[in-house]
């Protein structure tokens, strides 16, 4: 009786419906967990899918008795690194965030944002094992014994350079917020404007003898009329790179030519970089400007050829003297300065460098490295020295 009493108040049906569609509702479910899984093995070829963050991704854990304690954080890590359709994901948050008006949060800053959204879409880097959000904001100085043990290491360097009849100049590229910070986010105000790289120049340059040339002033007074970076870009462009070059000119050469001084045109106009393409924007950030530099020392002839990695200069300039330079990803822009010298040779292969200094023997080593990389900074021209001393 009290089954047909169900039947006949439709109980049975409505439970039966409801049944079923929890049933639904699961299947829907699990086809949204597993079909990107399933489906971009067979796509990820054809659609976007490089690795633009300058670093290399995480490899899949070996379960194991003994890679138990450190196989959940690996495995988040290879997981996160190598999600499907990441890169489709990443440029959907961007557009969701351009749309709705969301900037870069000092938080989002802080927590390990790989890209900053600036004022009038200029991108600015934020790596993880670098400084630049610390550096910006000016709360990471030194320590009195910290600059000391730094400071070793370049004298070090120098002093075995100048042994051997070679001259040792170091060169900062500024931080491009350092250079723009008018286009970082109204959010991120700088604790004070005494960085950690002022604090290092001035302790090198007022207790040493090694020649170390910082580009921050030079670019923030270039900048006027010309644009030195890259808006899409990590990078400082063609034109940032000349002034650095001619730092290096001022300083073995006294003389110091300026932008204004010289002929800048636009090359192309529809240039990205490696911000936009973290951001998977790539095709959306791709309206900056590529610059080239005429009127400068057109009589030298220069001729350019590769060793391996390295580039090798030769050209007629006046200055007969050789130069090693060993650099960055910055270096490339600074490549014009092949104008200046008879022979430079642009490398970033630090374990030919005692032997290209004893056979080569140069005139003069430059190590240009950017201001974000604190551990270059710190420990470069120790790590040189080392190869030099052959410890």
């Amino acid at each position: 009786m009290y089954d047909d009493m169900r039947r006949m108040a439709g109980f049975d049906t409505i439970a039966g419906g409801t049944h079923m569609k929890n049933k639904l509702l699961f299947t829907l479910f699990l086809l949204m967990l597993t079909a990107p899984v399933v489906t971009f093995a067979f796509v990820k070829d054809y659609i976007d899918s490089e690795n633009y963050e300058n670093r290399v991704f995480a490899e899949r854990p070996r379960l194991s008795v003994q890679t138990l304690p450190s196989f959940p954080q690996k495995f988040d890590d290879w997981f996160n690194d190598h999600l499907p359709y990441k890169n489709q994901l990443v440029m959907a948050n961007t557009i969701k965030n351009d749309w709705i008006g969301v900037g870069t949060t000092a938080m989002e800053y802080m927590t390990g944002s790989m890209v900053i959204r600036g004022k009038d879409n200029w991108l600015f880097y934020n790596a993880e094992k670098q400084q630049s959000f610390n550096d910006y904001i000016c709360n990471n100085l030194y320590e009195e014994d910290e600059l000391v043990q730094i400071a070793d290491g370049y004298v070090r360097l120098y002093d075995k350079l100048k042994e051997m009849g070679i001259e040792l100049v170091v060169l900062y590229a500024a931080n491009k917020e350092q250079v723009y910070p008018e286009y970082m986010p109204s959010s991120i105000v700088p604790a004070g404007s005494y960085s950690r790289t002022d604090q290092l120049v001035d302790y090198i340059q007022a207790n040493t003898s090694v020649p170390l040339l910082y580009t921050k002033d030079a670019l923030r007074k270039e900048k006027e009329g010309h644009q030195l970076f890259y808006k899409y870009d990590t990078h400082w462009n063609s034109l940032g790179g000349f002034v650095g070059g001619q730092l290096l000119n001022e300083h073995f050469h006294g003389e110091y030519v300026s932008l204004k001084d010289v002929s800048v045109r636009p090359v192309q106009t529809n240039v990205s970089g490696d911000l936009a393409h973290m951001l998977s924007m790539g095709n959306v950030y791709q309206d900056d400007t590529e610059w080239e530099i005429s009127g400068y020392k057109e009589e030298v002839t220069v001729n350019e050829s590769r060793d391996g990695e390295d580039f090798v200069f030769a050209s007629d300039a006046k200055d007969s003297r050789s130069l090693l330079v060993y650099m960055d990803s910055f270096g490339y822009a600074l490549m014009g300065i092949a104008k200046d010298y008879a022979n430079v040779r642009f490398s970033r292969n630090t374990e030919n460098f005692a032997s290209y200094c004893r056979e080569q023997h140069p005139d003069a080593v430059v190590i240009e490295l950017v201001e974000r990389w604190k551990d270059g900074q710190e420990g470069w021209c120790k790590g040189l020295y080392d190869l030099l001393a052959g410890t």
